[in-house]
This record gives structure tokens, sequence and C-alpha cells, in this order.
């Protein structure tokens, strides 16, 4: 669970930053030459990329459902369905 929420923010701190860096790119008067054209769309690219995972997350419930989780400081239900059937 730890782990999905760590993949969670890193991927909306690379898309933040992707976009960050367009503006950067727009405000220096960069995008308007080769290598800025570039930067913009790689940047564009990766942000679309790591900014979909958490949209995608999002989406299907994937980031409530851990955030539920974190606040009640339970297992995931798969690990409670197995020590359930442990016990059996």
């Amino acid at each position: 669970m730890l782990e999905d929420i760590f993949l969670s923010v890193f991927c909306f701190i690379l898309a933040v930053g992707g976009l960050a860096t367009v503006v950067w790119a727009i405000g220096t008067g960069r995008l308007f030459s080769i290598d800025g054209l570039w930067l913009a769309l790689i940047s564009l690219t990766l942000s679309a990329v790591f900014g979909g995972n958490v949209a995608w997350s999002i989406f299907t419930g994937e980031l409530q459902r851990i955030l539920r989780e974190s606040r009640k400081g339970s297992s995931p239900s798969g690990a409670r369905d197995v020590t359930a059937a442990g016990h059996k």
C-alpha cells in the first residue's frame, strides 16, 4: 500500500514538473527554437504518461481506496481474506 502512495505522488510530481517545464520554455521564449520545441514535446509526452497514470488511479477508484485504507490503518482486502482462510 505504501508503494502505491509513493507511486501516485511520484507520478503526480513528474506530471506537474513536465507542465512546469513547458511553462518555463514559453516564459523564457525558448519555445520558438528547435530545441525548445523538442523540450516542450518531450515534456508534454512525459506529463501525459505520468498524469495519465494518476488520472487512471482516480478514475478507477484505486487512489480513493488506498487513501481510505491508509486512514483506517487496515490491510488490503486481499491480505485480510488470506489470513481469514488460514484460520478455518
